[in-house]
């Protein structure tokens, strides 16, 4: 009895230890899984956590690029906008998986276009440096090129046309095979109204023909306007494309200020200097009446009147006494008297007259006295 008991504690001793190797087999499994949830868990954590830093740098990049754009150091923007993209190509897995960063690559794509459209309207070139309208615009053309392709509609317009410009550009600087007016035209069949291909177009036909297409560039630059877009950057083209005519295009010029002024429109300095050019050869230090003749019949005399004293006069303008520009003060005086206002014209030309007296050896005092003897004397 004893040994067959003995028997059966020694059975039951063998099963335990056989049942105890499966046991520990889960337990080990059971920790390895726990273990590698957590490690997993630590991961998304930490990519989760790396996304989130990398958008905040992206972000601020992002602002420090626009920042610079609007303070006009283009070159400067267009290397922050280098490094945002760069720090927001796809990495890690989580990104890769989620299509994390995507949206925001496409927004620093498209800015950077923006960026290269802007430049392109404000180029300059320090030739000083050695550079040429060419080589600065190398970096440019790709990310052009970039967004036509993926774009549609007004925005693959802009681009089209923004494409011409850079290639106008290059053609002053000799690469003659170039066409801008393919990308002109393309721009216009993706966008009739586009006011840069209907600008740019008109100034390339200006440029290139001249007088013979005068009044299909007016049609061009009236249905820029007509877009309501960008209208300052479109009179900015169309002064400048007139200013290239030389004396030719001076009274469309007038035409145009003049058109501004009547509108309330911003009259930048550079084309209030380029009027007082015109009109210091008309009637300034020198009096070139068949010149003025040629404005007058562009613009009546009481609007050139009205549009010389808003921007030479102003209120903000020199008084005539202190103007230091004489020949703005002789100009007013003419458009006085062809006004019909001789009374207002007689002071203006006697304070010229004092300013510079007999023998002083300068030909507008002298006019100028010509003057009061001759209103005096039709009085």
């Amino acid at each position: 009895m004893g040994k067959q008991a003995k028997g059966r504690r020694s059975g039951t001793r063998a099963e335990s230890d056989d049942d105890r190797e499966p046991r520990l087999l889960k337990w080990v499994g059971g920790i390895t899984a726990v273990l590698s949830l957590a490690f997993a868990i630590q991961q998304a954590i930490q990519l989760v956590s790396e996304g989130r830093e990398r958008q905040r740098q992206i972000g601020e990049l992002h602002s420090v690029a626009t920042l610079q754009r609007n303070a006009k150091d283009y070159r400067a923007s267009w290397a922050t906008f280098d490094r945002a993209i760069e720090a927001a190509e796809p990495s890690g897995q989580l990104a890769k998986l989620t299509g994390q960063l995507s949206e925001q690559r496409r927004q620093l794509r498209e800015a950077q276009e923006d960026l290269a459209m802007t430049w392109l309207e404000n180029l300059e070139v320090k030739s000083s440096e050695g550079e040429t309208f060419s080589t600065v615009i190398a970096p440019l053309d790709p990310v052009i090129n970039r967004g036509i392709a993926s774009s549609s509609g007004p925005r693959k317009a802009d681009l089209l046309a923004h494409s011409g410009w850079a290639n106008f550009l290059k053609w002053r600087d000799g690469e003659r095979r170039l066409d801008p007016d393919q990308q002109y035209a393309a721009a216009l069949k993706a966008d009739s109204g586009n006011p840069y291909a209907n600008a740019y177009r008109a100034h390339w036909l200006l440029w290139t023909k001249r007088e013979g297409v005068r009044q299909e560039a007016r049609a061009l630059f009236s249905a820029a306007l007509g877009s309501g877009r960008v209208k300052e950057h479109v009179r900015s083209i169309q002064l400048s494309a007139l200013k290239n005519l030389g004396s030719d295009g001076e009274a469309e010029f007038l035409a145009v200020v003049n058109e501004m002024r009547m509108k309330g429109e911003m009259i930048e300095p550079q084309a209030r200097s380029d009027l007082y050019a015109i009109y210091s050869f008309a009637c300034g230090l020198r009096h070139d009446r068949e010149r003025l003749e040629r404005l007058s019949a562009s613009v009546p005399v009481t609007a050139q009147l009205a549009t010389f004293q808003t921007l030479f006069f102003g209120a903000d303008g020199p008084r005539i006494d202190q103007n230091p520009r004489p020949g703005a003060d002789a100009c007013l005086a003419i458009l006085l008297e062809n006004a019909g206002r001789p009374e207002e014209a007689l002071p203006v030309w006697t304070t010229l007259a004092d300013r510079f007296p007999p023998h002083s050896g300068n030909r507008l005092g002298d006019r100028a006295r010509e003057a009061v003897s001759r209103l005096r004397r039709s009085r």
